[in-house]
């Protein structure tokens, strides 16, 4: 009886040891569940963002310790040089420790365990803190030049940066100016306006001055017949952080182009001098590049144009 009942217990430790190894499991593959730094939810960052954080967070690791050499190394450079150290010497000494400070400040705000941004907010205060250590490193790099000192470290420190202004490229959000990069965008006064990267971490807004300018420019850049597929729809906050460029001025002069509809019976026309001059039969087409070369416009374009002359052969 005494083996029996023994023999009962051990089995039963054993189904309760099988039981609380699978509850584990399903708990964290493994982890131990009471201790909450093996735990992989970070609190403070969308699990959709999560490995583009962590991502981004890895590059910042490389630059940190890239910008820090950087600094050692302007500072061994310049190191007992007859006792005397010029005013742009030291405006390289101090502009590389400000770029490193700024590259230690932009890991820690990177940080998964950090709370200093708010979840809904994380992607675009991220970039904002990229476009200051860009900044700081345009400030050191144009020192640099000044005092032609031109190291290897300067250009890897550039390479990394640009890893990392990628990387947000890829991170979607309307408020991300890296991400809106070659993207529509239309203001509040419905101003489209294309966004383009001026230098490293800063960008501008060129406006077209057309519906016709921005179907024109679509076509140029092989994006179909239909820009608003590029249209990312953003706060007029984020347009205040860019500088306005320069004009998009297009249109379709020298072009054949027809109604963008499922209407029948749609005219063909060449905008020639100004004017849209109807085109007679499909021969007429032909002569003038085929179906390949007519481009489809929305009605309002067409209608803009004065009529000209019909051209029959």
């Amino acid at each position: 009886m005494m083996k029996t009942a023994i023999r009962s217990i051990f089995i039963l430790l054993l189904l309760a040891g099988s039981t609380a190894c699978l509850a584990l499991s399903d708990l964290g593959g493994g982890m131990n569940a009471d201790d909450p730094s093996s735990s992989d939810d970070t609190g403070d960052a969308p699990s959709a963002g999560s490995p583009q954080r962590s991502r981004i967070y890895d590059i910042g690791v490389e630059l940190e310790r890239q910008a820090t050499a950087l600094a050692q190394e302007s500072f061994d450079h310049f190191r007992g040089w007859n006792g005397a150290i010029s005013d742009q010497e030291q405006a390289i000494l101090f502009k590389s420790e400000a770029f490193a400070a700024s590259c230690r400040l932009f890991l820690k705000l990177t940080e998964s365990q950090s709370d200093y941004f708010r979840t809904d907010y994380l992607r675009t205060n991220l970039f904002s803190s990229f476009t200051f250590i860009a900044s700081s490193f345009g400030e050191l790099e144009q020192e640099m030049k000044r005092g032609n000192v031109m190291p290897y470290a300067l250009s890897d420190c550039r390479k990394i940066l640009g890893r990392l202004e990628r990387e947000f490229g890829a991170w979607p959000d309307a408020d991300n100016l890296a991400y809106l990069d070659q993207k529509y965008v239309k203001a509040r006064d419905a101003t489209v306006y294309l966004i383009e990267k001026r230098t490293m971490g800063a960008y501008t807004k060129r406006p077209f001055k057309s519906l016709e300018s921005l179907f024109r420019y679509n076509y140029d850049r092989n994006r179909g017949k239909n820009p608003w597929e590029h249209l990312v729809e953003t706060s007029e906050e984020t347009l205040a952080k860019m500088r306005t460029g320069s004009l998009i001025d297009q249109t379709f002069e020298g072009k054949m182009i027809i109604e963008q509809s499922n209407r029948k019976n749609r005219g063909v026309y060449l905008i020639q001098d100004g004017k849209k001059r109807p085109l007679a039969n499909p021969e007429v087409v032909a002569r003038l590049g085929g179906w390949g070369k007519v481009f489809e416009v929305p009605r309002e374009i067409i209608e803009g144009y004065e009529d000209g002359e019909p051209i029959d052969r």
